[in-house]
């Protein structure tokens, strides 16, 4: 048997597949290491609660979360209900100058709460997000999501979607507000979240908190966000479609793509059973 007892998952790239969904070898795998080996699951993303929970759901196994990329960590206890380790939302004040900044652009705003999804338009932006998370925003408009954001006090994330141009000219007055925020621009995006918020940390919280270590670690993942997790771990595993020249340790065992049961073969690996392998 095993010596890890803990299993944490990257959602997007890693445990979902680019058709957005999870291969059904990688999820009965992961519901055979959780029932049989009493593998505790953590969901370890940069998306929020709601939309983590359905990711849940769909496995069919009680997990922890550490979402909004480690903002917002919860451990599920035995009793089936969360304990709420830490929250890192972003400063209220910082929250207001950046929706300022970018209400005054055409860029479309999509604000996370704890429990809510707030966007400024139904646009193309925002349908691609609500079918790529399975959640529909709680409001819609302008006006009401700067109000909304302000009121709510605990934002974790921020994300500004648009055209090239458009986010360039943003760009910049972002940075410039020098909160303690994480700014990431991938071209059609960019995320703000706290600076705080880091996957790592987050997962060797919830590990003490179930009187583990971070060396009773399986973890998975396939972007630079993962790989000081993956590093730290008892066992890191990156996938096959990671991008191309990602400085990843030797230390960090390779798989295959989220499209090809990346996770599923490598926990086969780890957790080997003489059940039949049907991938």
């Amino acid at each position: 048997m095993s010596g890890l007892r803990i299993l944490a998952l990257d959602i997007d790239g890693t445990l979902i597949g680019s058709d957005k969904r999870i291969a059904s070898f990688t999820s009965s795998e992961i519901r055979r290491v959780a029932e049989t080996e009493g593998v505790h699951v953590i969901l370890v993303t940069a998306r929020g609660p709601q939309s983590t929970a359905l990711i849940e759901e769909q496995l069919g196994v009680r997990s922890s979360y550490a979402t909004y990329g480690g903002a917002l960590v919860w451990a599920r206890e035995a009793d089936g209900g969360f304990t709420t380790l830490s929250e890192t939302p972003l400063d209220p004040a910082a929250t207001a100058r950046f929706l300022e900044l970018a209400a005054a652009t055409d860029v479309h705003i999509g604000v996370y709460t704890r429990d809510d999804w707030f966007v400024n338009r139904l646009d193309y932006w925002g349908l691609r997000e609500a079918r790529n998370t399975s959640v529909w925003p709680t409001a819609v408009g302008a006006d009401r999501v700067r109000a909304d954001a302000v009121a709510s006090d605990t934002v974790f994330k921020l994300m500004f979607r648009g055209e090239g141009a458009a986010l360039d000219a943003l760009e910049d007055p972002l940075r410039d507000v020098g909160a303690e925020a994480f700014i990431h621009r991938v071209p059609h995006v960019i995320e703000i979240s706290s600076s705080h918020a880091v996957k790592l940390p987050a997962v060797a919280a919830l590990a003490r908190h179930l009187g583990r270590e971070l060396g009773d670690v399986i973890a998975f993942g396939d972007s630079l966000s993962d790989l000081e997790l993956l590093e730290n771990a008892g066992v890191g595993v990156l996938m096959a479609n990671a991008p191309r020249g990602l400085a990843a340790s030797p230390s960090i065992e390779r798989t295959l793509s989220n499209d090809e049961d990346g996770i599923g073969v490598m926990l086969r690996k780890h957790f080997p059973t003489a059940a039949p392998f049907r991938s």
